[in-house]
């Protein structure tokens, strides 16, 4: 697995404390990709807020992989 992007909406649009990170993963060895968009809070500096994205990315991820299937 390998990130490919991580691209950060400016705040403003989904409030003046968040703004929302599109973390897009290829998958090894497939031509698969995954796409998680999450809202983190707006911090001053880009790596920051980007690396607050993909950790929360990679909780929402793991949470998924969990989820029973038959809940659905």
């Amino acid at each position: 697995m390998k990130v490919t992007s991580v691209n950060i909406d400016p705040a403003g649009r989904c409030g003046r404390e968040k703004c929302l990170v599109t973390v897009c993963v290829h998958l090894a060895g497939l031509r698969e990709t995954m796409t998680i968009n999450v809202l983190v809070p707006a911090e001053r500096d880009d790596r920051d807020v980007q690396e607050c994205g993909i950790a929360r990315a990679k909780d929402f991820a793991r949470q998924f992989a969990t989820f029973p299937i038959s809940a659905t």
